[in-house]
C-alpha cells in the first residue's frame, strides 16, 4: 500500500513542483490521510472540507494544495480514499500547521473533517518530482 501511494505522490505531485518545465523538481513536504467515510457521508463531504482547508490557506496567505486519491482497481472498499495535501517547503508547511493546529485557524474546518472520514493513518513524506510529461 505504501509503495503504491508513493507512486501515487509521485505522479501527482508534479502540478506544484515543476509546472513549467517537465524535469527532476525539488522535493517539498506532503501529508497524506488514509481514510473511509463515515455513514452518510460521499466525497463531496470531503471536498467540502477540502475547500474549507483552502479557504483557511488563503485567508493565512500560506500556499498548498490537495489531492484526493479513490482507488479504481485492487482494494476496492466503498468509501475508501486517500487526501493529500502538499507544500512548497518545510517551512511553508511548518507556517501553515502553527497557523491551523496552534493558533486553531482549522479548528472548525477538522470538526467537520472528523465528521466526514475515519482514517486509519496520517503520514508526512516528501515528494520530489522525476520527470513530468503531462500538459
Amino acid at each position: 500500500m505504501k509503495a503504491k501511494l508513493l507512486t501515487l505522490m509521485a505522479l501527482t505531485f508534479p502540478l506544484i513542483s515543476a509546472a513549467d518545465h517537465h524535469g527532476p523538481g525539488p522535493s517539498a513536504p506532503v501529508e497524506t490521510w488514509s481514510c473511509t467515510l463515515k455513514a452518510g457521508k460521499t466525497l463531496e463531504d470531503v471536498r467540502k472540507v477540502g475547500r474549507m482547508v483552502a479557504d483557511v490557506g488563503q485567508a493565512r496567505n500560506d500556499p498548498l494544495a490537495q489531492w484526493l486519491f479513490t482507488p479504481f482497481t485492487g482494494e476496492m472498499s466503498e468509501g475508501r480514499f486517500i487526501l493529500m495535501t502538499g507544500w512548497p517547503s518545510f517551512a511553508s508547511m511548518g507556517t501553515s500547521f502553527q497557523g491551523f493546529f496552534g493558533e486553531g485557524a482549522g479548528d472548525e474546518v477538522m470538526a467537520a473533517w472528523l465528521a466526514t472520514a475515519s482514517c486509519d493513518t496520517r503520514n508526512l513524506y516528501t515528494a520530489e518530482t522525476l520527470h513530468n510529461t503531462i500538459e
